[in-house]
């Protein structure tokens, strides 16, 4: 603590990096739920889902994940939805999903932070 700063100051400054941590959590919570929602779209339509269906098939996936789910857990759950379509190393390999997951990753990270 330099001369000029007071206690007031400091706790100032505490409050304001706890409040940035608390709003960084946040972001990155959002934007890992908006990619699991996109990847569910996607995964979707691969399975042939359109429209609402594709959209309740995403939000589902991403809810399933939001609930303590891991990556991983989330593409064992796509994966056997793929498999069960025929789609599963067809039109979707593990490298394209891991791809997807992570462009999409980006993308919603992107999006939140402007």
């Amino acid at each position: 603590m330099t001369t000029r700063e007071t206690p007031d100051m400091l706790e100032q400054r505490e409050r304001a990096a706890e409040s940035g941590f608390v709003h960084e959590r946040d972001v990155a919570f959002q934007a890992h739920a908006r990619r699991d929602r996109m990847f569910g779209r996607w995964v979707g339509h691969l399975i042939g889902l359109s429209g609402a269906a594709a959209d309740d098939y995403g939000r589902t996936l991403m809810l399933s994940n939001v609930e303590g789910g891991s990556d991983e857990t989330l593409l064992a759950a796509v994966r056997t939805d793929l498999a069960k379509h025929g789609v599963f190393g067809v039109r979707a390999t593990e490298e394209r999903l891991q791809r997807k997951l992570e462009r999409l990753g980006a993308l919603a990270d992107a999006h939140l932070r402007g």
